[in-house]
């Protein structure tokens, strides 16, 4: 018995306290699965959604400035390409060949090469052309930036009226009117910006005569440089169709 005025000593509820803590990890358990039930949600209707407008026109720049990647060589540089003379004659170009892709100073002289660097340059593709006649070659160059700004700057820096000509590298090719077109014999250079890309020619007379063998400085002969080149630069800035359910696009 317990001493006259004291009360006996109890235990604590121990079995309430424990229901309480499982009924406190269960709520938690609860809230813990809703948030991942809703996090799913919205994660699915993320992945289901339709692209945005914008979505759509960065996955379309994208494939734009890959174009120089993705298409044959053999598309961007066609057998044929059309202009007139200075007469107003159509005629035709023949590709006479085309070189590797190549790192941009590859196909550049040093001081464009360093600015073509600056301005984020990625790869340069060249073909040559002989015009319909046979006396006049042309090298074609693509250029490939990353957006249209950085093309836009390199053409706003690039000297097309230097002389001796600077710029893109001849191309020559072996067993064909383009084998005695090299540097020296360049005569004029042009440069255009089609979106992000820079299309750059130089052009002389297939016999190799240097610039400096032919007196003053003539330019009607190769006007037709910056019609080839329109012709090439016009179809890698055109808009492409972007289907985000194909696997090549990612919107």
């Amino acid at each position: 018995m317990a001493p006259t005025g004291e009360s006996p000593v109890t235990s604590p509820p121990r079995r309430g306290r424990q229901w309480g803590v499982i009924a406190a990890v269960v709520v938690l358990a609860l809230v813990c699965v809703a948030g991942a039930i809703a996090a799913a949600g919205r994660a699915h209707a993320e992945q289901t959604r339709p692209p945005t407008r914008a979505e759509r026109a960065e996955a379309g720049a994208l494939g734009m400035a890959s174009r120089w990647a993705r298409e044959p060589a053999g598309q961007i540089f066609p057998a044929t390409l059309a202009y007139y003379s200075n007469l107003l004659d159509r005629e035709s170009a023949r590709r006479a060949g085309i070189s590797p892709v190549t790192a941009c100073p590859a196909a550049l002289d040093a001081t464009v090469a360093a600015t073509a660097r600056h301005d984020g340059c990625r790869a340069v593709l060249r073909a040559s052309y002989v015009d319909q006649l046979g006396g006049v070659v042309y090298t074609i160059g693509v250029l490939a930036f990353p957006a249209p700004r950085q093309a836009a700057a390199f053409v706003a820096s690039y000297k097309t009226d230097q002389s001796p000509v600077r710029g893109l590298h001849a191309a020559a090719f072996p067993g064909t009117a383009a084998v005695a077109f090299t540097d020296p014999a360049r005569q004029v250079a042009s440069a255009e910006q089609y979106g992000p890309y820079a299309v750059l020619t130089v052009a002389g007379y297939t016999d190799g005569r240097s610039a400096s063998a032919t007196g003053e400085r003539q330019t009607v002969p190769f006007e037709p440089d910056t019609q080839l080149a329109d012709d090439v630069g016009t179809p890698l800035s055109q808009p492409i169709t972007v289907t985000c359910q194909r696997p090549e696009w990612t919107c």
